[in-house]
């Protein structure tokens, strides 16, 4: 996986669509109504923090685990309060103490490169759960691989950067994700170029690992509607316990 080194600097930027507020609050809708309590609440694969903003200003204290530290760097760089970031890999990891919910959003779930590391990660947030903690995450689908970003381009022109977005479609269900920054530095511009993959998995591949989980619904994105052939990211809530 990339260090995403240039990608951190301006991830916020390129980023500004994603609606995180309303992203959060669809999010902790589930930990209000499936959570017999909910005050500690693990953002997991953070990036830059946006996620953990939104979580900390509705309350949650945040732990913030990524493998970047270039993305940490920028996350700790907010001064949220209510939210610490550490470094940690997100299929190999332990807490200094249990949470009440767990999030992992906007498809970090595809960046594991296999189902046996996703059932890593999974098994993870089950044992950093306190019992009745919700876990909501969502991922990438398999028509989103290959009918929106496979084998497509896209550029952004800002006002200082311009980045050319390459995918190549790999087959099983797996996109090679090539970025190329261009960087104004006061005269002409600097090259940076990084490069990583991500896998999307069907719901199926993804409840056959999630055993120790009570599935409380999969949901096309942002939504309660049922999941669609077409549907381009998919939410899943879980929670741990039977009830």
């Amino acid at each position: 996986m990339s260090s995403y080194n240039t990608f951190a600097k301006f991830y916020d930027e390129l980023t500004e669509n994603v609606e995180y507020k309303e992203r959060v609050d669809y999010i902790s809708s589930f930990f209000k109504n499936y959570c017999t309590k909910c005050n500690t609440v693990l953002d997991l694969a953070c990036g830059t923090g946006s996620v953990s903003k939104y979580l900390a200003d509705l309350g949650y204290n945040v732990i913030g685990i990524d493998l970047s530290d270039e993305m940490l760097t920028v996350a700790s760089s907010k001064q949220i309060n209510g939210a610490t970031f550490i470094k940690g890999d997100m299929s190999c990891f332990e807490l200094p103490y249990n949470v009440d919910a767990c999030v992992c959003s906007l498809d970090s779930i595809n960046h594991l490169k296999d189902i046996e590391e996703v059932k890593k990660c999974f098994d993870c947030v089950y044992n950093s759960l306190n019992d009745g903690g919700v876990f909501v995450f969502d991922v990438n689908t398999v028509y989103k691989h290959k009918e929106v970003l496979g084998d497509n381009t896209f550029v952004f022109d800002e006002d200082y950067f311009f980045l050319s977005w390459d995918n190549e479609y790999l087959g099983d269900n797996t996109v090679r994700i090539l970025l190329d920054f261009f960087v104004f530095n006061g005269k002409n511009y600097d090259r940076f170029s990084e490069e990583f993959n991500e896998k999307a998995y069907t719901a199926e591949e993804l409840k056959n690992v999630l055993n120790k989980f009570h599935i409380i619904g999969i949901y096309d994105e942002m939504t309660l509607d049922n999941v669609k052939d077409d549907s381009e990211r998919i939410y899943f809530v879980l929670k741990k316990g039977d009830n």
